[in-house]
């Protein structure tokens, strides 16, 4: 908070600040053993062994001053094709980038009615970009953009999800203390 990125041993004890342009961190989720995708103000990728700056960053409109973009809440890399990253924003927008253009302009993913609160990669024949809403969906989408399917239409914002690797099952988290299950399997 406040510019600085903490990092904590938990183990040792031992913690670092890394001066940041960022005031908060929405996410975070290990891509590989040392590195790290964070979504804020923008989409950052760390390497825990070089962390004076991000290895990249990621902003939703080229050129675009980080104050002046959404939040991104969620942000995903894709784990057979590393060079693929998504991110959900405040404004329900989800975005692409791919690393290999050195992530510049962003991809319009298409939108959600309300805030994007999860993004994630799955391997599904309806499409290999999930992420869910407080408008209440959680949608499947093949990342370029063409038609989406929703999966789960909810009265409530779905708040969180996560699909197993070891089952294909999909667990999501609503309001009021709704758990919805799905097999991704039969899907």
């Amino acid at each position: 908070e406040g510019g600085l990125l903490s990092l904590h041993d938990a183990e040792g004890g031992e913690r670092l600040d890394i001066p940041t342009e960022e005031s908060c961190l929405f996410s975070a989720e290990w891509c590989s053993p040392n590195e790290v995708l964070t979504a804020g103000a923008c989409v950052s990728l760390w390497d825990k062994r070089d962390l004076r700056r991000p290895t990249s960053r990621l902003l939703p409109s080229f050129g675009t001053p980080m104050s002046c973009s959404p939040q991104l809440q969620a942000a995903s890399r894709h784990p057979q094709h590393p060079h693929r990253v998504a991110a959900g924003a405040s404004s329900g927008a989800l975005y692409g980038w791919d690393l290999r253009l050195g992530g510049g302009r962003a991809s319009d993913l298409g939108a959600h009615g309300g805030d994007v609160w999860c993004v994630a990669y799955a391997q599904l024949a309806l499409g290999d970009l999930l992420s869910c809403s407080s408008d209440g969906t959680l949608v499947a989408r093949a990342e370029e953009g063409t038609a989406s399917q929703v999966l789960v239409a909810l009265e409530q914002p779905i708040n969180s999800f996560h699909v197993s690797p070891l089952h294909g099952g999909l667990a999501a988290a609503s309001d009021a203390e709704v758990l919805t299950f799905i097999d991704l399997r039969a899907t």
